[in-house]
């Protein structure tokens, strides 16, 4: 890399991630999310420090790459949660927790009930949306 490219590098860097290594490390993130991802890994991706990265990582997406992969993996536990018969401990595993323990705090923090709750409220939801539909094929 030249001195003109790295200063062109540096400027796009002064604002944030560029598009294509704000691509590459939510791609990372999503095929990895099952695993350990440290900032570390992140920076490597992109060839950055892990301090550069954290900070414009931060001016890119307003939150931390640790809060963003938390909150990749609650997503994730939504989204299995609702389509799955998965227990919650191979939810935790499958998105990347420790343990359920774990899952179960951060799910809280991040979206305000319990996975416990949210799979019971999604599943009452989907029976009453069935319910209507049924009484209204009914009453045609």
């Amino acid at each position: 890399m030249d001195r003109r490219d790295r200063d062109l590098l540096d400027k796009q860097i002064r604002g944030g991630l560029p598009p294509r290594m704000r691509r590459r490390v939510h791609d990372y993130i999503t095929a990895h999310l099952d695993q350990k991802i440290t900032n570390a890994a992140l920076a490597q991706i992109v060839g950055l420090s892990t301090t550069h990265l954290c900070k414009v990582f931060k001016q890119t997406e307003g939150m931390s790459p640790r809060w963003y992969v938390l909150q990749c993996r609650v997503q994730r536990a939504q989204q299995l949660l609702t389509s799955t018969r998965m227990s919650l401990a191979e939810i935790a595993d499958a998105v990347g927790f420790s343990n359920q323990s774990h899952c179960i705090q951060y799910f809280r923090k991040i979206v305000g009930v319990t996975p416990g709750d949210y799979r019971r409220r999604c599943l009452q939801r989907r029976d009453y949306s069935a319910f209507e539909v049924s009484q209204t094929s009914q009453q045609s």
